[in-house]
């Protein structure tokens, strides 16, 4: 089924979205990004967020009050996840039909009463959104049916991902405009954004110096807010105080998760981490380093192999193993800083020679069309007949 944006205009559907924060903004910025991109295709649609950490949710929509337990923004009805009392009695006035569960968070203890609640006779749908991952499950579990204790209730996979068998990635407006409407125009620096998670960034800061020593352009790093602000800056402080010739370096404020996009598509060259600044990194088709989620038994190199998997058709050998050489030890956790400053060194001296194969890889995932388009066509044609 093609998705005909003519006939969800005029459309009422009602959604819920639940939300747990564990990634500081990568969960909240994808349901943020998800709920812009519904909300514009289905201009009637009627959304409720649940989300455990509105904090972070007004950082990247300044509309949201952190301090209510109950508000609207943006047109949407906004809840605390913890209002156990307030929710129930909202939510029993009006029961949710379709519910988007996110990043396997399960369900509050007052949804839960309600949906298994044998006074409320109507069909529950519910979604689960899952992590984006490159692994072959993705394919496997999209779309894929699991049993609830009631046959009421019914439950779905849908998998984010990067090829056409799973839902895709998010394309929503702002986004795509600013990534149309980019130039090449660059100014006197060289900018690189810098978004990664606390580790030891000596290394990774002797590489960008050595980059910075040999570039055409001097280095602008724009180091952006987050849990690995502090130990990037006191890095980057140390060496200073040895009264060492630095790049320069560049406090960045907090960005509207607007401004951060906007950001990325201007940026050539990019430091990233998490989920939702990797799909949009991965969209950019600019070079760019990801540090994904540090896991235990560094299960997170599994998640890094698996997405260089699907990007190595898009380079040739010799530049493929230039990436996928930087890409993995700066994702172990106990590389040799030596051996890490020289991949990454390799990486950053032939980033041209490796644009060609990310622009690639982004148009090919462009092809896959919007996750939120996939979503609204699976809705119509499962939960609505």
């Amino acid at each position: 089924m093609a998705f005909n944006a003519a006939d969800f205009l005029k459309k009422t559907l009602d959604i819920t979205i639940l939300c747990k924060v564990v990634d500081n903004f990568g969960d909240i910025g994808f349901v943020y990004r998800l709920a812009r991109s519904l909300s514009d295709l289905c201009p009637n649609l009627k959304l409720r967020i649940v989300a455990d950490n509105l904090k972070s949710f007004s950082l990247l929509c300044p509309q949201i009050d952190p301090t209510k337990n109950e508000q609207t923004a943006n047109g949407w009805q906004i809840f605390n996840w913890n209002a156990e009392k307030n929710n129930l009695e909202s939510f029993r006035k009006n029961p949710p039909k379709i519910i988007l569960e996110c990043f396997q968070c399960g369900r509050p203890e007052w949804l839960e009463t309600l949906l298994f609640d044998e006074k409320v006779p109507e069909t529950v749908n519910i979604i689960m959104i899952d992590y984006l991952t490159a692994e072959d499950y993705a394919e496997t579990f999209h779309r894929l049916k699991s049993l609830t204790r009631s046959a009421r209730v019914q439950k779905v996979n849908f998998m984010p991902g990067f090829t056409e068998k799973t839902g895709g990635l998010v394309l929503d407006k702002p986004f795509v405009s600013a990534l149309r409407n980019r130039t090449d125009k660059t100014g006197l620096f060289f900018n690189i954004l810098f978004f990664g998670y606390p580790r030891n960034y000596l290394p990774v800061i002797h590489a960008l110096q050595n980059f910075n020593n040999k570039n055409e352009k001097k280095i602008n790093l724009l180091l952006a807010k987050g849990a690995g602000f502090d130990s990037f800056l006191a890095a980057y402080e140390s060496e200073k105080s040895a009264e060492k010739s630095l790049f320069a370096l560049e406090e960045l404020p907090f960005l509207s998760q607007i401004e951060w996009d906007t950001l990325l598509t201007k940026t050539p060259l990019l430091f990233i981490r998490g989920e939702d600044s990797l799909s949009r990194a991965c969209l950019c088709g600019v070079p760019f380093v990801w540090h994904a989620y540090p896991q235990t038994e560094e299960y997170q190199l599994v998640k890094v192999n698996a997405l260089l998997d699907r990007m190595s058709v898009h380079f040739s050998p010799e530049d493929f193993k230039t990436v996928q050489k930087c890409w993995q030890l700066y994702n172990t956790t106990d590389t040799a800083p030596q051996e890490l400053e020289n991949a990454l060194s390799d990486f950053l001296h032939n980033y041209k020679k490796l644009r060609g194969g990310f622009k690639e890889f982004s148009d090919s995932l462009l092809k896959n069309d919007d996750l939120a388009e996939h979503l609204l066509e699976f809705i119509e044609s499962n939960t609505l007949n």
